[in-house]
């Protein structure tokens, strides 16, 4: 195992969960409407969980003999749009999968590594999947079907 590729490799996932820190955290701030409590506290949480993925694997840095980085791994997008939002986070998330699966590939020698990658993707792919379902909701306004399902006379 190069160790300096995966050194490398941990920190473009580590700056992407920098990145995806700030960009969760301004969605929260920014939703509106009917929904904003319910993905108000999703994109907080989501913000949380990136922030101790960034620590996590900023430790396995150090315990590598590197540094981890403290850079923002792609820009910061915003919107006010609920679905323009999702797909931002999904986008976000996918190239964060990505960055993850190429420090597992690298990390061939380190077992434990390894291991702590497979359970850290397999997390990352249930975030893909949740918020790939609240996109298709939000497409198909299926936010607003359920909140029209009962009329009262």
């Amino acid at each position: 195992m190069d160790v300096k590729k995966v050194i490398n490799a941990l920190n473009k996932a580590i700056a992407l969960e920098h990145a995806a820190v700030l960009q969760y955290q301004q969605h929260a701030l920014l939703v509106s409407g009917l929904w904003r409590r319910v993905f108000a506290d999703f994109f907080s949480a989501h913000s949380k969980d990136s922030l101790d993925h960034a620590h996590k694997f900023g430790q396995k840095v150090v315990a590598l003999g590197g540094v981890p980085t403290v850079e923002i791994g792609t820009s910061v997008r915003q919107s006010t749009d609920l679905e323009e939002m999702l797909q931002q986070d999904l986008q976000l998330e996918r190239e964060t999968m990505q960055a993850y699966l190429e420090a597992h590939e690298l990390a061939a020698g380190d077992v434990a590594l390894r291991t702590m990658l497979e359970s850290h993707i397999e997390s990352e792919q249930r975030d893909i999947e949740e918020l790939e379902m609240y996109l298709g909701m939000v497409k198909t306004k299926g936010i607003e079907r359920e909140v029209n399902l009962r009329r009262v006379k």
